[in-house]
């Protein structure tokens, strides 16, 4: 851990870490309007996201009838196989673009036997905690992502498959995707400091804590009615 560290710190760019201090400036002054924005930008990605794995779901439907229905006429060797391919690529991205809506929705399932358990203060502390280390874990994730994104459109990187399509095309949407997230943690847990630091325990809770039987009820109700299941963001 500690050689990791050192290397972080003694390769990286000063330019690096100054962008970083003043990104992340900018996004302790502009909290509210950032989270305003990231909550309408996730709303697109989980519609986006939702049309995806509808488009993926139709088309291995398609390939498994028109392989069951016209095999046996046609010969399997005219049937299209590229279905698991798609899919999967479509599967990656819908995925992607979907996480920053059940973050900002607080949509994620956490164990909570003991959490309701604890006092408010705690509570929003282990809600600090847990922001924090999805953060790490997803910081290390999005590195990695846009390597690999950036990697397969520099280099014109191609599926080793019969469709041969450039890997740039899934992976970019995908890494934006990611990035949202990212994103949306990072203002959600600056959102939830500022509103521990002034005492206000209810509002750590509306931003990153795990909604209240009476929410879920709320919520359910209100999906029954109007289509949308999710509680609202935090605000």
């Amino acid at each position: 851990m500690s050689q990791m560290l050192n290397s972080l710190f003694t390769e990286t760019p000063l330019w690096v870490f100054a962008v970083g201090v003043v990104a992340l400036l900018v996004l302790i002054f502009l909290r509210e309007p950032i989270w305003h924005a990231i909550g309408f930008l996730a709303q697109i990605g989980v519609w986006v996201g939702g049309i995806l794995l509808f488009a993926a779901a139709i088309i291995v439907t398609a390939e498994v009838f028109v392989r069951k229905a016209a095999g046996p006429l046609i010969g399997s060797r005219f049937i299209f196989s590229g279905s698991d391919e798609i899919s999967g690529y479509l599967f990656a991205v819908g995925t992607s673009l979907s996480m920053a809506h059940v973050l900002v929705t607080r949509g994620h399932i956490r164990i909570d036997v003991l959490y309701g358990q604890f006092s408010p203060k705690v509570r929003s502390i282990m809600d600090i905690i847990a922001l924090t280390v999805m953060a790490v874990f997803i910081a290390v994730l999005l590195e990695r992502v846009i390597n690999v994104a950036s990697t397969s459109y520099v280099e014109q990187l191609r599926s080793n498959t019969q469709l041969r399509i450039p890997l740039a095309w899934s992976q970019i949407p995908w890494a934006f995707g990611i990035g949202l997230f990212f994103l949306s943690i990072v203002v959600a847990l600056i959102r939830s400091i500022a509103a521990l630091a002034k005492g206000d325990y209810s509002a750590v809770n509306a931003i990153s804590g795990v909604p209240t039987t009476q929410e879920e009820i709320e919520s359910e109700i209100k999906g029954m009615v109007t289509g949308h299941g999710a509680p609202k963001a935090g605000a």
